[in-house]
């Protein structure tokens, strides 16, 4: 009984602590991908008073070290992920209703996120990142005696900002997706999780890449039609590229017995598929049309 007081204790702790790190370090993402082995955790059992009790901690923690009280508002936000890890542990019946959990999870952090900040921290990320840009196009081109160029490229990726934060949401539930199978695994959960080698999107990708590919060659100016269809394909194409990766893994995986070989590949394959990103994209959209490994689930699966 002592061990299970203890225990409790600790993870309660642990995660009250940890969301105030996540918090005092801006939300970072990336650490909230390191916090998905403690959220799964954490969702086992008690879920509601385990996040009731973690959240009066890291309150705690905060007027200790003097902030104010909307910060406690704001931390509410590092509680987004680990309701979505609930929700796909212990709730979703489907894959696609799994990955739609934690994109939609992660899309929702990342817009409150850049919110939090600008209140918080008086700093506009999205502002910050077209600087940036800015700045590296204008040292290339006014090598080519052509300034405005730079000032039409920034603006062209303020219009693609919607696309490119739903390509890191993507990105980011893929592999909060495996690092909670792989923790679920080992602390026993019982779920029913989709093997990255039999990873295949759904037939609609296939259709939305000819008709959003057509329509990309009908705008003439820069207008909310071009923006959505330029938005929409920067989303099937990262699409492309994860159902080209699972392509290869799935070959991978059937010449290789060794699982840290397989990893080691699979990770040079990501470094230099990025290197030949339109020969991964089109591999994928072949893929999906020829099935090449017979991966296609008789109903439609993500």
């Amino acid at each position: 009984m002592n061990n299970k007081l203890l225990k409790e204790g600790f993870i309660l702790i642990a995660f009250g602590v940890f969301q105030v790190i996540l918090f005092l370090l801006q939300f970072n993402p990336i650490l909230a991908l390191v916090g998905f082995p403690l959220y799964v955790v954490a969702v086992k059992e008690n879920f509601v008073k385990r996040m009731a009790i973690s959240y009066a901690i890291s309150v705690l923690i905060l007027m200790i070290i003097g902030k104010s009280p909307i910060n406690f508002l704001f931390l509410l936000i590092t509680f987004i992920l680990p309701i979505c890890v609930f929700l796909l542990l212990q709730i979703s019946k489907t894959t696609v209703m799994d990955f739609a959990t934690l994109t939609a999870g992660f899309l929702l952090y990342q817009v409150l996120v850049i919110k939090a900040i600008k209140v918080l921290y008086k700093k506009d990320e999205v502002a910050q990142v077209l600087s940036l840009l800015k700045g590296m196009f204008e040292s290339y081109f006014r090598v080519i005696g052509d300034d405005n160029l730079s000032d039409r490229l920034v603006e062209f990726f303020k219009l693609m900002m919607p696309g490119f934060v739903i390509v890191e949401a993507i990105v980011f539930a893929l592999f909060g997706y495996y690092i909670a199978k792989f923790v679920a695994n080992k602390v026993g959960i019982q779920k029913e999780f989709l093997p990255f080698s039999k990873l295949f999107m759904p037939k609609e990708v296939t259709v939305g890449v000819v008709v959003f590919f057509i329509l990309s060659l009908f705008p003439t100016t820069v207008g909310a039609f071009y923006v959505v269809v330029s938005n929409m394909i920067i989303i099937l194409l990262l699409l492309l590229f994860i159902q080209s990766l699972s392509l290869i893994y799935a070959v991978i995986e059937e010449k290789i017995n060794s699982q840290f070989i397989r990893g080691w590949l699979f990770t040079v394959l990501i470094i230099f598929g990025m290197q030949f990103l339109i020969l991964m994209i089109f591999i994928g959209f072949l893929d999906l049309i020829l099935d090449f490994k017979k991966r296609k689930p008789k109903r439609v699966e993500l």
